[in-house]
């Protein structure tokens, strides 16, 4: 198993200051950290969780993953190697890596990244959807439709299959087209939809 982590890593301290710890023998590092790296290594970023004692069986996954959690544990195995990731910890599983997971009895929360060698396909987008315990809805809205700005009380992720959408949030907005695909959390946003027919 490889981690995510340098070696040196650093988390923050009280009053400005930066020290280094390891846990269990695996480097811990700062969660902004994680994320700032992953963007600049070219993956997308994803916050998910899975339930209390989820098993999943030996499978590859056809991007390459690197985890951060958050809280609770998950134990990933290859080559028959158990090692327990906790709160803090990282590792790394590169695509087409025979892998299993098992959930901790108090779930795992985790940022992840993923990074694949190509455009994702629909397919691909809806399975990782289903197992990170999303619900796949389709369908879309008519030329020029706008909603007013909005809170949602869940996560939505999107990927559009035909026309475009316009998300503005935090002040931005972005547009997303035929085969982009986006992350809403939980929080106040104003989209803007604009199909194709």
């Amino acid at each position: 198993m490889r981690h995510a982590a340098a070696p040196d890593a650093s988390v923050g301290g009280g009053q400005g200051e930066k020290r280094s710890h390891r846990t269990h023998g695996r480097t811990s590092v700062d969660r902004l950290e994680f994320e700032a790296g992953l963007r600049r290594e070219g993956y997308s970023v994803v916050n998910a969780s899975l339930t209390p004692n989820l098993r999943v069986a030996n499978h590859c996954c056809d991007f390459d993953a690197k985890l951060f959690v958050l809280g609770g544990e998950i134990t990933v195995t290859r080559d028959n190697k158990p090692e327990i990731f906790r709160a803090g910890q990282c590792c790394e599983v590169p695509a087409n890596c025979m892998h299993a997971e098992h959930v901790g009895p108090e779930g795992v929360a985790y940022v992840s990244g993923r990074r694949r060698n190509g455009p994702i396909t629909r397919e691909a987008f809806e399975s990782d959807l289903r197992r990170e315990g999303f619900e796949v809805v389709h369908g879309g809205q008519t030329a020029g439709f706008t909603e007013d700005m909005h809170a949602h009380d869940f996560d939505v992720r999107i990927m559009v299959l035909g026309g475009e959408i316009t998300v503005c949030r935090n002040g931005g907005s972005e547009t997303f087209r035929a085969g982009d695909h986006c992350e809403s959390g939980t929080g106040r946003c104003r989209l803007h939809h604009y199909w194709q027919g």
